[in-house]
């Protein structure tokens, strides 16, 4: 039972700025922590609008809210908005200029816009705050090179390798500065076709300048966002990959090696990758939610349900992300045939995030297939259909609850509306689409609906016996 799957997607691409950054301590206001928790709710929807008036609102109210000023910082950054930006995560490493995130920050927007004079400064900063980290001296010595200043980048390169030992990527390095460099703007340029959607111009500088940056994991990760936009997630899960080889420290591909796994449906990898990823950061909770989604997937239920209870450990500060681990528990917990223990790890997730209207829709959707408290059901899929009146999966799960509940007409309504646009070829849809068609009267049309079910994938043998027989079956 793979309905979850829905919620997964949006947490991939709005939880992991949340979840890695270490926040500075607020005021002690009840205010001040609603608009904060709203702010974060609306980023994992992608509202950044909403989500930066939230954000705002406590700078006015605080103005030495670190925390929230790295929230606008970022917020700015993911919609390509960079003097704003950069103005708030200079506010932010104002207040607390020892907070790593946000240098982490400030040092990915200087190499978006290419800006390696302050680049450098950035790096001095982190190498302050994480000394014995390598690849924050590598990536110094080659934003120098970029810069053209080849005698500090040199001298950076000794450095580096007075301190860690020689490699054979470190004497590439010092090779390729000693040669006549290329074009200082050049990964300054691709980065900046790559932020207007210009992915052809960004392609073309990445292939001339390929040679200079082999050992470069932002020259790969940039290469993977190509890939990616393009369409290719095979190449792209291959350049993150060399990324990562290079430098493990880069949290956003991580992220998007394990959505990419999801968007193959390759669970086995997406497990692998997990554990690599939880290597480097053990206290992430959100990693142990990806592991519990692939480990589920695999019927790996007794592992999974232990990642849940790890990522139930940490950060309980964070309603929406524990709102999240609950259902996906309860949707393990139905596969273990334990029901009531699922309710009620839904009904936890609900009162944890009441605005959560996918998780309605799965608990309403479940609780139809045991035909069980349809009457909690009915409630739950009204208020997310009055939320979300556009949510094809809504829509179906409504048809199901009232098909269950014996309101053939209404259901009918219903399922027309999921099956709209785009949806016209779901099998789930296509088979309700029948059964509920079948108990109005029209077998012949119910017929028509459950092969078009069949040829769009559904190979379920209640299906085929519902052809065979050309009547309804429970």
């Amino acid at each position: 039972m793979f309905r979850i799957v829905v919620l997964c997607g949006i947490l991939l691409t709005g939880m992991q700025a949340a979840a890695q950054q270490a926040v500075t301590p607020v005021r002690d206001s009840s205010l001040i922590k609603q608009l904060f928790f709203a702010g974060l709710k609306d980023k994992l929807n992608e509202n950044y609008d909403k989500s930066n008036e939230s954000f705002s609102r406590i700078t006015a109210i605080d103005p030495r809210n670190a925390a929230a000023w790295y929230e606008i910082a970022l917020l700015n950054f993911r919609q390509n908005r960079m003097p704003e930006a950069e103005t708030a995560i200079k506010t932010a490493v104002g207040l607390d200029k020892d907070n790593l995130w946000y240098w982490k920050l400030m040092a990915e927007l200087y190499k978006s816009t290419g800006n390696m004079e302050k680049l450098i400064p950035a790096f001095d900063q982190l190498i302050r705050l994480s000394p014995e980290q390598k690849n924050f001296y590598f990536d110094r010595a080659n934003a120098l090179s970029i810069a053209g200043k080849k005698e500090e980048a040199l001298a950076a390169y000794t450095l580096l390798e007075k301190k860690f030992g020689p490699s054979a990527s470190l004497n590439r390095a010092k090779q390729r500065v000693a040669a006549e460099p290329l074009p200082a703007d050049s990964m300054a340029m691709a980065t900046l076709y790559a932020g207007q959607k210009n992915f052809q111009a960004a392609a073309r500088i990445l292939k001339n300048i390929a040679p200079a940056h082999l050992d470069d994991p932002l020259y790969f990760a940039l290469s993977g966002d190509i890939l990616y936009e393009n369409g290719n997630l095979p190449a792209a899960l291959r350049s993150y990959h060399k990324a990562l080889k290079i430098s493990d420290q880069l949290y956003g591909v991580w992220e998007k090696v394990l959505n990419i796994h999801i968007l193959l449906g390759q669970y086995k990898q997406m497990i692998e990758m997990g554990e690599a990823a939880l290597s480097v950061y053990p206290n992430q909770a959100i990693l142990y939610y990806y592991m519990a989604f692939a480990l589920h997937r695999e019927e790996k239920n007794s592992a999974a349900l232990s990642n849940i209870k790890t990522a139930l450990s940490l950060d309980g500060e964070n309603k929406e992300l524990q709102a999240l681990i609950f259902a996906l528990q309860a949707e393990i917990l139905i596969d273990e045939r334990k029901p009531d223990a699922a309710d009620a790890a839904f009904d936890k997730a609900i009162r944890l995030d009441p605005k959560n209207y996918l998780i309605m829709n799965n608990y309403a959707y479940y609780l139809a297939l045991r035909n069980e408290n349809l009457n909690k059901a009915i409630t739950l899929i009204d208020v997310a259909a009055r939320a979300l009146p556009n949510d094809a999966s809504i829509a179906d799960t409504y048809a199901l609850v009232l098909f269950k509940g014996g309101k053939y007409t209404i259901a009918r309504t219903w399922i027309e509306k999921a099956l709209e646009n785009k949806e016209a070829g779901n099998s789930v849809y296509l088979e309700h689409y029948g059964d509920i068609l079948f108990l109005l009267g029209e077998a012949d049309n119910a017929v028509l609906q459950w092969k078009k079910s069949r040829d769009a994938g559904n190979d379920s043998t209640l299906l085929k016996r519902k052809i065979d027989e050309k009547k309804y079956v429970k």
